[in-house]
This record gives structure tokens, C-alpha cells and sequence, in this order.
């Protein structure tokens, strides 16, 4: 959405987010925040390609209004958050958006679409404090269940096919070309997971394998979590399960509410 598109979205729903800028070691970053004076925070993270305001549907969400304030980043490369600087490794991502992320108030929940999926279990990772519960909308997690695209994606790094791809393809292909080596690093980590979470993965989706909400499963051995499969659901999920996703960050609030975090 141009600015222009975000700006009229926000005041014909009287809201005012504000749009947040930091920087790390020279590496830009942006978020849109809005403060609504709640003591949680729930956060939401896009795949690729895309930018925060895949979510912007949510900010206007009212049981979400009530109960947090609603932060989104661009993740690096992508929107304002140095545009066209990709960065392939899921540590280096996620520690430019730990600052993001210890700016809110906690209880902190983040949401992870796709791509979004992987980061915020590298964060629950990497920085366990603060970190409270996670929600991963159909996640790109099994390294094994990557699809093989080598034929496509080493082309396209090349000067003459890139030149051809949009941009924005191109800034994508730079993730996922590493993406199954990233996923088998954290394999060994995910025992350090403990944050209470749910998992949605669709049954009819094309583009990240239904296998992956098993292996989520299988794999928050150490994390209170439930695993939703949706029979015949694609890969849409935050646009096409709205309701389902305000209830499960609701639930797990709910449920730190009842464990005392």
C-alpha cells in the first residue's frame, strides 16, 4: 500500500498508528505501532515477499484493540526496512528486530505467516525472555520439506535473468534460495523453545507444505502448544482465517493470564 492508501485506511477506521524507525549497526528498520495503552503486545510478522501491511486489517480489529498494542515490521529488505538489502540468515533478522521487540510492552505474542513462521521461532530461540507465546500461520519450518527450486532460483542470480525479474522477486529469492540451510541450523534449537504456542496450517496448501504444522508438532517438545489443521484451507490464512487468528492470540493470552506471566 502506497503511504497515501495507509494514511486514508487509518482514518476512516479513527485510528493513528505511528510509523517507528531504528537503526542497527547502519541497517535500517521499520515498524507501524500502535499504542493503545494495553499492558500486552502482539505482533505480527510477514512472509515473502511482503510488508507489515499485509496485517493492517488487524490493527483496526477491535478484541485486539482492547486487550494489546499491535506493533509490524517490514522484515529486513522488504518496505521501509532497507529495501533491497535481503538478509539470508534468520539470527541476523531476527536480532534487528529484537529491538522492535523490546520496545512493547509484555506479555509480547508474536504472529508469523510463512517466512514470518521461521523468524519468530528464531527469536523465541535466541531471546527466550522476550518472547511469551507464539502463533504460526501456515510455517515454513522442515527443512526436508523444502521444495527443490534450484533450477529457478540460482537463475535468477544471475545479472541477465534478474534483470528480467521484478524486483521484489528477486529480493525474495534471496531468502529462499537459503532457506533449507537456515532451517537445518535451528534444528538443534528447538528444544530451547518453551513459549506456549498454536499452529494453523491449511491442508490445501500450495505453497508451503501441510507437512509443516507435524513438524511442529514434533518438534516443541519443551512448548505448550496445539496444532489447527484446516481441511481444505490454502496458504492465505491471515486473510482468509481473520477470526481464527484474533482467537488464537486471544487464547493464548488467556492462557499467560491464568500462568501468571
Amino acid at each position: 500500500m502506497t503511504d497515501k492508501e495507509v494514511s486514508e485506511y487509518f482514518e476512516s477506521h479513527n485510528i493513528a498508528p505511528k510509523s517507528v524507525f531504528y537503526s542497527v549497526n547502519d541497517y535500517e528498520m521499520h515498524y507501524m505501532y500502535a499504542d493503545n495503552g494495553r499492558e500486552a503486545s502482539v505482533v505480527f510478522v510477514h512472509g515473502t515477499p511482503g510488508a507489515w501491511d499485509a496485517f493492517i486489517n488487524y490493527f483496526s480489529d477491535s478484541t485486539l484493540m482492547a486487550n494489546f498494542n499491535i506493533a509490524s515490521p517490514d522484515r529486513p529488505g522488504f518496505g521501509k526496512s532497507s529495501y533491497a538489502k535481503p538478509i539470508r540468515s534468520l539470527q541476523e533478522q531476527a536480532a534487528l528486530m529484537k529491538p522492535m521487540i523490546e520496545a512493547l510492552p509484555e506479555p509480547r505474542i508474536l504472529v508469523g505467516h510463512s517466512l514470518g513462521g521461521p523468524i519468530i521461532a528464531r527469536m523465541a530461540m535466541d531471546y527466550p525472555e522476550l518472547i511469551d507465546g507464539l502463533v504460526f500461520l501456515a510455517p515454513a519450518l522442515d527443512p526436508a520439506l523444502e521444495p527443490d527450486e534450484d533450477w529457478f532460483r540460482v537463475p535468477m542470480r544471475w545479472p541477465v535473468i534478474g534483470a528480467i525479474a521484478p524486483k521484489i522477486f528477486r529480493i525474495s529469492n534471496e531468502e529462499l534460495i537459503f532457506l533449507d540451510e537456515e532451517l537445518e541450523e535451528m534444528l538443534p534449537l528447538w528444544e530451547g523453545v518453551t513459549a506456549p504456542s498454536i499452529i494453523v496450517q491449511g491442508s490445501a496448501d500450495k505453497l508451503v507444505h501441510p507437512g509443516n504444522g507435524a513438524f511442529a508438532d514434533s518438534v516443541l517438545v519443551n512448548a505448550p502448544h496445539e496444532l489447527v489443521m484446516l481441511e481444505g484451507q490454502n496458504h492465505f490464512l491471515p486473510w482468509n482465517e481473520h477470526g481464527l487468528v484474533v482467537e488464537s492470540v486471544m487464547g493464548l493470552l488467556k492462557y499467560l493470564n491464568e500462568e501468571g506471566h
